[in-house]
Formats: C-alpha cells, sequence, structure tokens
C-alpha cells in the first residue's frame, strides 16, 4: 500500500515533472523518429533474471519512439540472427543479490537486521527514491538464442483474452477465430466488439459473428503474447493486423486496439475500417437500460464515445458470473490520426451502413433503452486512405471507469486512477502514453517469454503466456479516502465470487512472488487489516479469515466464513514469509500484525500434527479428515511463521516453533507412509494424494521434509499418469493444472517434462471453449466447473524456482501512479 507522506508527494512531484518533460519529447519525436534495431529505454521498471548477462552502457539519452511502432507487434517475439539486445536502466536491477539458499539466513539477529532491513520509510517510497537516483546508467542485457525466445505458432487456446484488466471488464474470444462468434465475458455472457473492413469497396468482417452478414476475413494467425494478443488476417491484397494490448499497471483500466494495414501484392488499396462496442458491454442484464453519450475533448481532439447503465447504483448486485451494471465504458479516438467518422445508433443499421457502402446513420434519440431493444453500439470508421506495401497504424481505446470499485466494511473506494483524474484526463493520457505503453509491453512481453522458455522451453511458455491476463484480470487496485492509501483485491472467479479467497491467492502466489512480491503483499494487507480488527466488524476467530465477502462487497462476519482454520492460517504464514524474502528480508509492513500471525501460529501448534476434519482448498472433492497434504501444509506454515521471527530478530522463540514443525515433520513421515507412496490420509492406507504442498519447502528454503519424500512422490505420480495430467487423488480421475505444475516442480527434469507436455496437450485439446480452466478430467480434458481463475499463477512455480526475477519494484506492473 501507498502512503501519501510528504517524501511520497516531493517524489511524486519530481515524477511528474519528468513525465511532462517526457511527455514534451515524445510529441516532438513521435512524427519524425524511427526506433533503432535494439529496445531502448523503457518509462518504467521492469525486471531481470540473475542469471543473464550484463555489460554496462550509458544509452537514456538515446531512446526514441516510433509513432507507429511496428517491431513492437509482432506476432511472436523474433529476433534477428546472432546475439542482439535491449536497454534496461540500472535502476531496474537488484542491488544487494536476490534472495540466497544459504542456511545461515534462517536465524538472524537484531544486529544483522539492522544492517539489512530497509530505512523507516514506506518501501515505496524506498523504491521511488532508488529509482530516480539510478537512472543515470543503462544496461544492456543479451538476448537468449533465437529458437528461445519464440511461442508456439499453431497453439489453439480454449479461449482467448482480448480485454481483459478487470474481473468486471473480461472479455475472450471463445472461438479458432474471431470471426466464429462474439466475444464474451469470462462467465459467457455476451460482450461483443464487432470489426470490419472495406477494402476497394468490398467489405469484410474480421470481428464479430456471421450475425453481421459480411463475409470473414481469412484468419491466418493468432498468437497470445503475456500483455498483448495478436491477429492477423489477409483478403483482397491487404494484411491486416489487429492487437489487443494491456498495459501492465493494474491500475490502468483501458487496453488498446490496434490496427496496422499494408497492401501484400504490390497494389494500392482503398481502405476503411469499422470498430464498434455494443450495448452489451456496460450491463449485466440484457433487459437493462443503456444510455450513451460522446464528447469531443478540447485538448488533442480526443474523440470519446460512452455508452453506460442508465441506473446507476454501485454495490446494486454482487455475486461470482455477476458484471458491473454500474460505471461508463468508453471507446476513445485520436482525432489526429486519420479522417474518421462516428456514431451511437442501432447495431444493425450502423453495421448494415458500413457493408452496404453508405455513411454511418445518425445518432440515435431513442434513448434510454434495453441493451436488448435494438441494440445500440458506440461505432467508428477509419479513413486509411490508399494502403501501399508501407505498413500504416492507427488504433482505439477501450476504457472502462466503475466509479466504485469496491466497497471494503463501510469504506466506499474509487478505482485508484480516479483518485486523481476524471475520464478526459484519462483519456488523453492514455493517447498520450501509446507509445510508451506499446514499448512497456514489448519489453516485459520479451523479457517474460525468455525466461518462460528458459525454464521449460516453448509449451511451458506458450502456457503461461495465455494465463497472465486471467491472472491480472482478477484484480482490482482501488483508493481508500477513509485510510488513505491503496488497496489491492482478487476476485475468486467461477467457483464462487469471493473477494480474496485466501485459498485462491496462494495458489496463485507463485507468479506474484516471480514477478512483483509488492502485488501478493498488497493482496494480503485489507485481510491482515480484517483479522486484526482495523474495519467495523469484529473478527475473532483464533485462526485466519477464508474470505473477506462477495464480490464486489467486503462485509462477511466471522461466524458467515467457509472455515478452513488450518488451510488459511498456513497459507497467509506461507506466503508472508515468501514476500519478506523477497524483499529482502524487510519485516516493517508486519509490525502492526504480529499479534494476529502469533494466534495463527499457536492455532497450528496446537492441532498439528493431525489436523482432524477439516475443510480443506479440495473441498469440491467432499471431506477429507485427518489429510495428509493439509498437515504438510499445516507443518511448513508452522516453519515460516519460525523464519518471520527470526527475521524480526526474535531468535528464541523462533528455534522453538522451528523445532516443534520439525517433529511434526518426523510424526507426518511415519504416520502418512504407505507402501510406495504416502497417503491421501493418516488413517486410508491404500490411498494417495498429490502433496503438492511440499513445494512451499523449495520456495522458502525450510527442509524440513527429506529430499526423499519429494522423490518418493514424485516417482509415484508417473504411475497414475493419465492422457491429460496426473489425477488429484486416489478418489477419481479429475485432476487441477496448478496443483500438477506444483508437483512437477519438486520432480525430475524429465517428470517435470511429462507433466508440461500433459497440461499442453489439456489446453489445446479440451472441448470447452472457456477461459483455461484449472479442474478438469484427466482422462477426458473436460471441464468440471472452473473457468478464467487466478489460481493459474501456480504455474509460474518453475520459473520462480529455477529463474528467479531479481526482486525490485516494478512500477507498471502493480500500479505506476503515486497520489498526486
Amino acid at each position: 500500500m501507498m502512503s501519501n507522506s510528504p517524501s511520497q508527494q516531493i517524489l511524486d512531484h519530481i515524477e511528474q515533472v519528468i513525465s511532462m518533460l517526457t511527455f514534451e519529447l515524445e510529441n516532438n519525436r513521435r512524427l519524425t523518429q524511427t526506433v533503432s534495431n535494439d529496445i531502448l529505454c523503457s518509462n518504467f521498471a521492469t525486471t531481470i533474471s540473475s542469471n543473464v548477462k550484463v555489460s554496462a552502457t550509458d544509452r537514456c539519452s538515446q531512446s526514441s519512439f516510433d509513432s507507429k511502432h511496428h517491431q513492437y507487434l509482432t506476432p511472436f517475439v523474433t529476433m534477428n540472427n546472432g546475439p542482439t539486445s535491449f536497454s534496461v536502466p540500472s535502476c531496474f536491477h537488484h542491488r544487494s543479490g536476490s534472495p540466497t539458499n544459504d542456511q545461515n539466513l534462517i536465524i538472524f539477529d537484531k544486529e544483522h537486521q539492522s544492517k539489512t532491513s530497509s530505512p523507516p520509510i514506506s518501501s515505496e517510497i524506498a523504491t521511488t527514491t532508488n529509482f530516480i537516483s539510478n537512472c543515470s546508467v543503462d544496461k544492456t542485457v543479451e538476448e537468449l538464442p533465437k529458437n528461445e525466445n519464440i511461442l508456439i505458432d499453431g497453439f489453439r487456446p480454449p479461449a482467448v483474452p482480448l480485454i481483459v484488466f478487470s474481473p468486471h471488464m473480461s472479455v475472450w474470444s471463445p472461438s479458432n477465430n474471431l470471426t466464429d462468434s462474439y466475444s464474451a465475458h469470462w462467465s459467457g455472457k455476451q460482450m461483443d466488439f464487432v470489426g470490419m473492413i472495406r477494402i476497394d469497396n468490398i467489405t469484410y468482417r474480421f470481428m464479430g459473428s456471421d450475425q453481421v452478414k459480411a463475409p470473414p476475413m481469412q484468419q491466418t494467425q493468432v498468437i497470445v503474447n503475456p500483455w498483448r494478443t495478436v491477429y492477423t488476417f489477409q483478403s483482397a491484397g491487404v494484411q491486416l493486423t489487429l492487437a489487443f494490448s494491456q498495459p501492465p499497471a493494474l491500475d490502468d483500466p483501458y487496453t488498446y486496439i490496434s490496427f496496422y494495414l499494408q497492401s501484400v501484392d504490390q497494389k494500392k488499396h482503398e481502405a476503411q475500417l469499422y470498430f464498434d462496442m455494443s450495448a452489451y458491454i456496460p450491463i449485466n442484464d440484457p433487459n437493462e437500460k443503456v444510455d450513451w453519450y460522446d464528447d469531443l475533448s478540447s485538448i488533442n481532439s480526443t474523440q470519446i464515445l460512452t455508452m453506460f447503465s442508465f441506473d446507476q447504483i454501485a454495490f446494486r448486485i454482487r455475486g461470482d458470473s455477476e458484471k458491473n451494471n454500474w460505471g461508463y465504458a468508453h471507446l476513445i479516438y485520436d482525432g489526429r490520426e486519420y479522417p474518421y467518422t462516428k456514431t451511437q445508433a442501432s447495431g444493425q443499421t450502423s453495421r448494415q451502413s458500413f457493408i452496404d457502402g453508405q455513411p454511418l446513420p445518425a445518432n440515435d434519440k431513442r434513448k434510454p433503452r434495453s441493451a436488448s431493444d435494438n441494440s445500440s453500439v458506440s461505432a467508428y470508421v477509419i479513413n486509411f486512405g490508399n494502403v501501399t506495401g508501407e505498413q500504416v497504424e492507427s488504433f482505439l481505446t477501450f476504457a472502462y471507469d466503475d466509479t466504485y470499485s469496491m466497497y471494503y466494511f463501510n469504506d466506499y473506494q474509487v478505482p485508484y486512477w480516479r483518485s486523481q483524474k476524471n475520464i478526459t484526463m484519462l483519456a488523453n493520457e492514455a493517447i498520450r502514453r501509446y507509445s510508451t505503453s506499446m514499448e512497456d509491453v514489448s519489453v516485459l512481453d520479451s523479457l517474460v517469454i525468455q525466461l518462460l522458455n528458459k525454464t521449460a522451453g516453448e509449451k511451458y511458455a506458450t502456457l503461461l503466456s495465455l494465463v497472465i491476463r486471467q491472472i491480472t484480470g482478477a484484480m482490482t487496485v482501488t483508493w481508500s479516502e477513509k485510510f488513505q492509501t491503496t488497496f489491492l483485491f482478487m476476485k475468486e472467479i467461477s467457483s464462487d465470487g469471493d473477494v480474496s479467497t485466501v485459498d485462491v491467492i496462494y495458489p496463485s502466489s507463485p507468479m506474484l512472488l516471480w514477478l512483483q512480491p509488492e502485488i501478493l503483499k498488497g493482496l494480503l494487507l485489507p485481510i491482515l487489516m480484517y483479522a486484526n480488527n482495523v474495519t467495523d466488524i469484529s473478527y475473532n476467530l483464533p485462526w485466519a479469515p477464508h474470505h473477506l465477502g462477495t464480490w464486489s462487497v467486503c462485509d462477511i462476519t466471522p461466524d458467515e466464513q467457509e472455515q478452513m482454520p488450518m488451510e488459511e492460517s498456513a497459507n497467509m504464514l506461507l506466503m508472508l514469509a515468501g514476500i519478506v524474502q523477497r524483499l529482502k528480508y524487510n519485516v516493517d509492513f508486519l509490525k502492526p500484525y504480529w499479534s494476529v500471525l502469533g494466534t495463527w501460529a499457536q492455532y497450528l501448534n496446537s492441532t498439528l500434527p493431525d489436523p482432524g476434519n477439516q475443510l480443506c482448498t479440495d473441498d469440491f472433492e467432499g471431506p477429507s479428515p485427518h489429510n495428509v497434504n493439509l498437515a504438510l501444509k499445516g507443518i511448513l506454515g508452522l516453519g515460516a511463521y519460525s523464519l518471520l521471527l527470526n527475521y524480526s530478530g526474535q531468535t528464541e522463540m523462533a528455534k522453538a516453533y522451528m523445532n516443534d514443525a520439525k517433529n511434526y515433520a518426523e510424526y507426518w513421515m511415519t504416520n502418512a507412509r504407505d507402501s510406495d507412496n504416502y497417503r491421501l490420509q493418516y488413517d486410508l492406507p491404500g490411498t494417495w494424494s498429490q502433496k503438492y504442498n511440499l513445494v512451499y519447502q523449495n520456495i522458502l528454503n525450510l527442509n524440513l521434509f527429506p529430499d526423499s519424500v519429494a522423490l518418493i512422490e514424485s516417482n509415484y505420480y508417473q504411475t497414475k499418469m493419465l492422457n491429460y495430467g496426473v489425477p488429484l487423488d486416489s478418489r477419481s480421475s479429475l485432476t487441477k493444472t496448478d496443483w500438477q505444475s506444483w508437483i512437477a516442480a519438486f520432480s525430475t527434469k524429465e517428470q517435470q517434462d511429462t507433466i508440461i507436455n500433459a497440461l499442453y496437450k489439456y489446453a489445446s485439446e479440451t472441448p470447452d471453449r472457456v477461459p483455461l480452466s484449472d479442474f478438469y478430467d484427466a482422462s477426458n480434458a473436460k471441464v468440471l466447473g472452473f473457468r478464467a481463475r487466478p489460481v493459474m499463477g501456480g504455474l509460474f512455480i518453475r520459473a520462480l524456482l529455477e529463474n528467479p526475477i531479481i526482486p525490485v519494484d516494478i512500477k507498471p506492473i502493480f500500479t505506476r501512479r503515486g497520489k498526486e
């Protein structure tokens, strides 16, 4: 969370001045300069692998931007022959070393802590100070060889992310071709955008179903990068490349929709492009009334077309598959780019007019009306004129303003950006930052794909590139006037509509620890505050809460919780220890919560080594008393608490808890053992289960269990492998993608690859066209109910262990805004 101290205000002011100067430079360069073959300094904090070779160079002043950004649109990351390089400012490199496996770090004393802890200012201020002071010198980073940085061409995702930046604004294509169906919300509710192109007076459809009576443009490729989805089409001698690019910052509520056109037959072609958003975008139910308006900004000729639910009542509905029916959807165009026309009228009339070569109809005055009543659209036609072999580009920006994002125990919280700007300012910011944002996306996509390829190859990189927006799109960054700080929340999605479910954050934690631990810290703080009675509800349970409420309302009382005492208490302690290790052992943020953490640890200590009859995160399988995997988690959770005590200088208490954890581990190995494996339950011989929780020992370097436990289990799993993966346990063939990736992480390389190949095969062949499900039948790849869940962050466990990103603050991933 971000404080609003005087120091922060000064730093924010400096950053604003830098941003203003950068803006002026961008405007001056935009139409005159091109980008060199290198990817140059970006105006954002990124990360770099600890095992990538670096050499010094000073190139910050040489950074330049190309207004058309052709090189940022490659369907997949490609390289020239031989080593190439991209520039990363030195301030983005970790300055005091990454977490080490040195066992001496288990015991900390106060003297050592005083030398390594951060100064008594917030981590945000400390990082910003380092960011500004260290940006004078750049580093050049050698990229990986060409054949290690390519996603698999021809991969068939079960659903393709298009516009995914919040649980409500989560738009996917459930088809092989973008013209096979309308786009939809993750829940399946229609959220349609329609795109057409007129080439030499013949109209083709490149987005939307065949209800739009124009022939489909031939789709030749779709590639899903981490923060960008790229479609390529070709018809009538023209190639159209369509890109949906998501700025990495969680507080940017917009997606860029870019159009790249060029002739591919050595002829000139006249081209006009049509794109609309429908009335289904800002509402939850087709019978709800929709209104609309347009606005032309006096700054930069920014055109904004807006649609919204007529009844604006925040938090009137809540739930799992429910969308917001409050807030405003905006389709934005930079009027300086190309000549354009626009309308807000009947979708059928607007689309048919373009097909027939007629002007768009006048704005429809019959409003408000239900979304299903001759459904209205907001539409643009962009006139590209004559298109030649030289690629031309334009873009639209889709933005969503939900006005109020979260109700947190009697605290109405707004989207973070809204604490600083109105929609006109945001629209102009989005257009101004287009070049920078596209570069941010390109550099971060490249880095992530490189590291994933290096970790486990093309299939791993391709699969994980698909799920990154699925994970980040489940989160929302808010601003609280009451607490004067940012908040971060995660929606469970599809299995329930819960807010910040602890045992959903837990499986997502590997990606967050790998990419930016500050995000995971931000997710856990609202839970810690609730458990510590900072809210207006008294929390009186001796174990950690399960969740905070039903999206988007946090108001749950302790007795309404889905009680998972050992599960959630251990989850919190394990994740907090992971955060502290990744943040250079700084425990300052835990100061208000030591009493709560101690209560949870005492609960674990009093319940172990046998949890009895408790629910665990795999509750969909039914009751499982004396659950061995749950006991394993509790033991590791107790060890994690010992680490936290050590990092705070409480070494004697830490030793006592670690000794208890070791004793429980000995009990576990004796009483959970079966002939060839470890059991599902202490009292059920002849059973087995995935002991996925064991991998957190590797993350934290706990060493409570010998390597032989992982070896025995991983060898046994291979005997249970089905066509699409390893079942969760001996009760059925159902399985989970996240947990399979965890057991793979403590297996041999050959076993790891076998599991990754099975997961890739499942994603490619599942008959259920929904955002990738973590819950399916390992025998036939059929989805068993879940979809679009952020638990896919668990797939990053292998990257976290094998190719850790150096822990620095990646401002664009959490938030790039300081409180103004």
